[in-house]
């Protein structure tokens, strides 16, 4: 019987095992594809890991996390180490009432601690802003900087901030299994304090200190969260750079990443296990120290060395904080330009192009959505120079006067921009904007799984696809396909007419025709065969065509939305001529013929259009399919059909907000 627990029990735990580990093999195993599919393995091959150390967002997202989490990792280690023993030293209650306080933060949401940082700097920036100006104003000997912004330095503190309280909680337990006894008698025998922690303290709590480091290191490398809220627009780590990169699927140069960060981890942890359990085996004890440490304990334990250590405080103190700043500012040293665009929107090669051209260096960060970009501008985190939201969403922070007008004498490539993309509703008279693509939204179907052709709207809510449908995860697009399949404007302020569409959603919902409501989690399910119908954007088809040659695109009958993104210059952005220089490169015939072959996106750039097809000929040694490029740069007959996004009244924009609410999205 015992036997067969045994076994029964040992099934249990490899299966627990395989479990937890097998989507990491799997990732492992898929790093080393030959080919970009995570499902079809076409060979071995080491490309990708080449590919990953030629990426150059990718390589300098690395060194910062590097430098952040060392950093992070030292001064919490230091810190939480002397918090720790001074709560050791304090009476039972007290210490009770601080360890609370010290789980607090381990015990929030890490989006509650991420927001919470993030408005806690806009709001010291706002009041040094104030102060700044002040002080430069009654004296003329000191010129303080009136603007702050959240960048390397804040992403720093925030990462010290939260490791503290974990080293905190590795050298408690323990300072608590040492007998207290111990220091006591150690002083009674002649040893001062100083001396005490030395050759009693330490050696006690050294594996602590160890595991409190590793577990430092460990969450400062894996954090995404709160980097994201705290590290602003110039400073990304590794976490925001995959982040961004899996917007559109998980490729292989990803699992090449994460296989590394997965083996870099372990063979920490294997170390410090195998390092304990040698010195366990081997009863090996911490070596005496040396005698300079003995002489330097007893100096700092004389009067004179009080001094010394408060100094020696202060002057540690004053070093993070001139580190911090010289950090920050060795960052702005060089010129450089902060942008936010989509996900894999554009060709990489470009950003290199224009760094090598320009010696102006691009941080290039990416959004989810409009709306997810209007709510990072909103709450202070996203200290952007250029942005490409879409066309309702320029009108909205135009009318809420967050854009800047452009000087269109830097930018001489907008007069290749066409006639017909020039004046939109969005920006009638010119002045804030130089479009960047456009396209049309559709139905993305596979034949495979489908019986025949789908040329409506009616298909999104038929329950016939019931569990193979996927729905826009954003209110204004999935809204959009409702009201295009009652025959109304994507524009209707009517709250009848919202109110009937978000009912039609509603039902088709609660009859399970909808398997998820997604944004780019479309590619995945798309690509593998695991839905049949989805509605997306025209470009974003042309992506997924590659690696799944039954996908069909089609633009319904009933019309549909065509829309425009475009480049703007924010506000309050700090490197207004770099953006100029960075709008008028990417508006020039070169980038957007190779942008168009990159995003699949058609370019507003007239000659560009007209020369995609020799483009694509020259590039690819094959003609380009008419098909294709007529669902990359739309007819005039499909555009007929389409409306473009406008601006909604405030009150509906809120009817919006609350009937996606109700929908429980």
């Amino acid at each position: 019987m015992k036997r067969r627990n045994s076994v029964l029990s040992r099934v249990f735990t490899a299966l627990v095992f395989l479990f937890l580990y097998a989507p990491i093999l799997l990732l492992i195993v898929f790093s080393f594809n030959k080919g970009n599919s995570n499902t079809v393995w076409t060979g071995f091959s080491l490309d990708w890991y080449k590919s990953l150390f030629h990426n150059r967002l990718i390589m300098r997202s690395v060194y910062t996390t590097l430098l952040v989490s060392l950093l992070a990792t030292a001064i919490a280690t230091f810190a939480g180490t002397f918090a720790a023993i001074g709560f050791y030293s304090l009476r039972r209650r007290s210490r009770t009432v601080l360890n609370t306080v010290n789980s607090i933060p381990m015990m929030n949401a890490d989006i509650v601690t991420g927001v919470a940082m993030c408005l806690f700097f806009v709001a010291f920036f706002t009041f040094w802003s104030d102060f700044a100006v002040w002080f430069n104003g009654v004296q003329h000997f000191i010129t303080l900087p009136s603007r702050l912004t959240l960048g390397f330095g804040t992403l720093l503190i925030a990462h010290v901030t939260f490791n503290i309280p974990y080293v905190i909680l590795s050298v408690g337990p323990k300072l608590r299994q040492m007998d207290k006894n111990l220091v006591d008698a150690a002083q009674d025998l002649g040893c001062t304090w100083m001396q005490a922690f030395w050759k009693v303290i330490l050696p006690e709590i050294k594996p602590g200190i160890a595991s409190g480091a590793l577990t430092a290191f460990t969450m400062s490398v894996d954090d995404f969260i709160i980097s994201y809220f705290t590290a602003g627009s110039s400073s990304s780590t590794l976490a925001m750079t995959i982040y961004g990169m899996t917007k559109k699927r998980v490729t292989p140069e990803i699992n090449a990443i994460s296989t590394l960060l997965f083996v870099t981890v372990l063979l920490l942890l294997v170390i410090v296990n195998l390092r304990e359990a040698h010195m366990e085996r081997t009863g090996q004890q911490e070596r005496r120290p040396k005698p300079v440490f003995q002489r330097l304990t007893r100096f700092l334990d004389s009067p004179r060395g009080k001094w010394f250590r408060r100094i020696t405080a202060g002057v540690l103190a004053a070093a993070f904080l001139v580190t911090v700043c010289l950090l920050t500012s060795a960052t702005n040293a060089q010129p450089v330009v902060n942008v936010c665009s989509w996900g894999e929107y554009i060709d990489e090669e470009l950003i290199t192009q224009f760094e090598e051209e320009t010696g102006i260096l691009v941080n290039y960060q990416t959004a989810e959505s409009n709306e997810a970009l209007y709510s990072l501008l909103k709450s202070g985190a996203g200290d952007y120079d250029v942005i490409v939201p879409s066309d309702y969403m320029i009108s909205q922070l135009i009318e809420e006067d967050m854009l800047s007008e452009l000087d269109y004498s830097q930018i001489p490539n907008y007069s290749l921009i066409s006639d017909r993309f020039r004046g939109l509703t969005y920006d009638p008279q010119e002045r804030y904007t130089v479009p960047y693509a456009w396209g049309t939204v559709g139905i993305i179907y596979n034949t495979a799984m489908v019986a025949e052709p789908i040329t409506s709207w009616s298909a999104l809510f038929d329950e016939q696809y019931a569990g193979n449908v996927l729905m826009f995860r954003n209110s204004r697009d999935a809204m959009a396909t409702a009201l295009c399949y009652l025959g109304y404007s994507l524009n209707t302020t009517d709250p009848g007419q919202l109110r009937e569409a978000f009912e039609l959603l509603q039902n088709a919902k609660s009859r399970g025709v909808y398997q998820s409501f997604v944004m780019d989690e479309i590619f995945q399910k798309l690509e593998g065969g695991n839905a049949a119908i989805g509605a997306y954007y025209a470009g974003d088809y042309l992506t997924m065509l590659e690696n799944n040659e039954d996908l069909a695109f089609a633009v319904p009958e009933e019309g549909s939305n065509w829309f425009m993104d475009a480049m703007c210059v924010l506000k309050s952005a700090p490197h207004y001529d770099e953006a100029m220089a960075w709008i008028n490169f990417i508006a020039s015939t070169e980038a957007n013929l190779a942008n168009m072959d990159y995003i699949g996106y058609a370019s507003p750039n007239q000659q560009a259009l007209e020369q995609y097809p020799g483009y694509y000929e020259a590039l690819y040694d094959e003609p380009l399919d008419p098909e294709i490029y007529g669902i990359m740069a739309a007819p005039a007959e499909t555009l007929e059909r389409c409306e473009a996004y406008l601006v909604l009244p405030a009150h509906i924009r809120t009817l919006y907000n609350d009937l996606w609410t109700e929908l429980g999205i």
